[in-house]
């Protein structure tokens, strides 16, 4: 494939507020360990519900807010962070799972997004979907001592419509912080042994930053605007240098609608996934396309019952990728050594499917379904659905985690 090097790169030097916390050098990843209960967050009713996989029962049902739909866990298992991304929402919720309770809310900005904990477990970058007095801000919470230690506010120029940011990333040295900027559209890259930021242009929404497993690339799925010349697929940028090394560019066979969603490597790190959702008004995409991660030559297309599908969620064995999606209740399993083939469709609950969380052994996934509000667990043995466990009851339910992640999909290696 031809290497495109079709957008300018643009160092930034952006405005950083302090509170008293001096730079920080690149350190190695910190031990990951599995929490022994399952979090399911509820956007609708502003809870946080912890289930003993032992027992399937519902341990402590805890107050985070309205909007508090995304989360992360610390690599140490002990805290979890949740944001609260609702009209109104300023703060992050910090949980405490041994102590099954809420420990500390945190102001961060206008309505945080997307907390994410650091490979390190030093800090948890948060990002925002409304504007502080009309800029983007980016908060860095310390982890010691749960107070925001770094808040960057991102200049923009454009008038913010829908969503002015997205998701996040770390570089597995937990030296650079990853962000998508949705006003300008623009990827940004946050160096945190200096706090200086670059903005990267990209040609249409950027939506998901998708670090490599051997932390030399960074995949950037870009959702697109048209089949030709803007594509929904990926940008490819060298970590470090961040020049961008190749676009990746989705089949869309026989797909009515196109959005590039998520992202990621399979977990030997040899393939990459990318989601073709469709729009919010019009959530039917059902291809997932699968790359060569090395020479990033397209290998395998798979089509899914499940439709606006979003996720491809791996297990821990890496065998197979659970499909979830916006569209509808039906989830989608593929067989990564059968050609990426699906092997199961299973209708789950009674509205469109949400997130999963696996036990540390894989035998078991616990699902979110929005509309219910419950979580519902299979089997990862026999492709079977097992019981639901009611937990929200309600539509608006989020996502489920447990152990850390650095991108919902992939799991520790």
């Amino acid at each position: 494939m031809r290497l495109a090097k079709l957008f300018a790169l643009a160092g930034v030097a952006v405005g950083v507020g302090l509170s008293g916390c001096a730079t920080t050098t690149a350190t190695k990843r910190a031990e990951v360990k599995w929490p022994h209960l399952i979090v399911h967050l509820h956007a609708g009713n502003g809870k946080a519900y912890l289930v003993d996989p032992a027992s399937d029962t519902v341990v402590a049902a805890l107050d985070t807010e309205k909007g508090g739909a995304l989360g992360t866990t610390t690599p140490d298992g002990r805290k979890v962070y949740v944001g609260a991304e609702a009209e109104g929402g300023t703060t992050v919720t910090v949980i405490d799972l041994d102590k099954r309770a809420v420990v500390g809310k945190i102001k961060t900005g206008n309505r945080p997004k997307h907390p994410l904990a650091s490979p390190d477990g030093k800090w948890v970058m948060v990002n925002h979907w409304g504007l502080d007095e009309g800029k983007l801000r980016v908060s860095f919470i310390d982890t010691a001592s749960d107070t925001v230690a770094k808040t960057i506010d991102l200049e923009v120029k454009g008038q913010a419509s829908g969503v002015t940011s997205m998701h996040n990333a770390w570089s597995y040295d937990s030296r650079y912080a990853f962000t998508v900027d949705r006003v300008d559209d623009h990827f940004v890259v946050i160096d945190t042994r200096d706090w200086s930021v670059r903005k990267i242009k990209t040609p249409s929404k950027p939506h998901y930053p998708v670090p490599s497993p051997d932390g030399k690339e960074v995949w950037l799925v870009v959702e697109g605007k048209d089949r030709d010349s803007n594509y929904p697929g990926a940008l490819v940028y060298a970590i470090g240098s961040f020049e961008q090394i190749a676009q990746i560019r989705m089949p869309l066979i026989g797909q009515g609608v196109i959005e590039g969603h998520h992202g990621n490597f399979t977990q030997d790190g040899k393939y990459f996934f990318i989601l073709n959702r469709g729009p919010g008004s019009q959530l039917a995409g059902t291809e997932v396309a699968v790359f060569d991660a090395q020479t990033k030559k397209f290998v395998k297309r798979t089509e899914t019952v499940s439709t606006g599908i979003g996720h491809t969620y791996n297990s821990p064995d890496g065998r197979y990728a659970v499909v979830t999606n916006y569209g509808n209740n039906w989830v989608s399993i593929i067989d990564n050594s059968q050609d990426f083939k699906v092997v199961k469709d299973l209708a789950i609950g009674k509205g469109r499917m949400g997130h999963i969380a696996f036990t540390p052994d894989g035998r078991f996934g616990y699902l979110s379904n929005a509309g219910d509000g419950n979580l519902h667990k299979i089997d990862m043995t026999t492709l079977a659905y097992v019981k639901e466990i009611k937990t929200g009851d309600a539509a608006g339910g989020s996502q489920v985690l447990n152990v850390w992640t650095n991108v919902f999909e992939e799991l520790p290696r």
